[in-house]
């Protein structure tokens, strides 16, 4: 067990150390890829616009800030964005503008303050850290009473075809420098774009929804960074179901829900 651990601590350290080079690499949310209607869609149906406004939120894996960014955008009162990779810095230097709403903290999820926060999202994160339980219950403690918590994560079904491509691959690119892989990204992403025109033509297709609305409206850059974020990581975990409603429930969340997003991931939400 004490073996198992070290390793989980170690892939978590390594993931941290990757998105760390990706996101000091990439800087940038331009178009679609930044904006507020996407940010409407990957909350939704749980949470709206509105139901940002005004409100206390953090923000668990902030990496540039594309998310903070959106919430403040949204009309959050204050985001505390939690980063604990060298792309703090990225952060911090994107959202300098609105620094009076925003509160930037170097370091893991399990250390958020308690501060009452009426809203605490996780968007693209848990599903990178091998032991998320004990970020998932900081984040319980850190909500006031009605408080609520919502993450998105990678989802088992739905992917399965995904997955039986890109897991292998993972195995040697997750161990490769990410200037290594964002070569590979420029040569996966001709096979990408004719699987999302064949999508486009039989919408029955795996990920055909996702890659229509979603994957094909961000800037061509964006897209292969997309791919980037699938191959470069040591960590990634694909998330079924009821996994996904665990991870919330058995930190003490109640009403928990879930929402199969374009057919191939899970958002959750839960409340204190």
């Amino acid at each position: 067990m004490q073996h198992d651990r070290a390793a989980r601590n170690s892939d978590r350290d390594q993931t941290i150390h990757d998105f760390g080079e990706q996101w000091t690499r990439h800087t940038e949310n331009p178009d679609y890829y930044g904006s507020v209607e996407l940010f409407a869609d990957i909350i939704a149906p749980f949470l709206t616009l509105e139901d940002i406004k005004d409100r206390r939120c953090a923000d668990i894996g902030s990496g540039t800030g594309r998310i903070v960014l959106m919430m403040l955008a949204a009309g959050a009162a204050s985001v505390t964005a939690v980063e604990p990779s060298r792309a703090y810095d990225v952060l911090v230097r994107n959202t300098a503008k609105a620094a009076d709403r925003v509160r930037s903290l170097n370091v893991t999820g399990e250390a958020l303050p308690k501060d009452d926060f009426d809203l605490i999202l996780s968007i693209g994160v848990l599903h990178h850290i091998p032991e998320p339980r004990p970020v998932v219950k900081a984040a319980y403690e850190a909500l006031r009473p009605g408080g609520k918590m919502l993450v998105w994560l990678y989802g088992h079904e739905g992917s399965r075809t995904y997955q039986s491509i890109f897991v292998p691959i993972r195995f040697v690119t997750r161990n490769l420098p990410v200037v290594v892989n964002e070569t590979l990204a420029w040569l996966l992403y001709p096979v990408v774009l004719a699987y999302a025109a064949l999508a486009g033509r039989w919408p029955g297709l795996p990920l055909s929804n996702y890659l229509a609305n979603v994957f094909m409206r961000f800037p061509p850059a964006e897209r292969r960074l997309v791919i980037v974020d699938q191959i470069n990581p040591r960590w990634a975990k694909f998330y079924k179901r009821e996994e996904a409603e665990a991870l919330l429930r058995d930190a003490g969340f109640k009403n928990v829900r879930l929402h199969h997003r374009h057919g191939y991931s899970w958002t959750v939400c839960g409340t204190k």
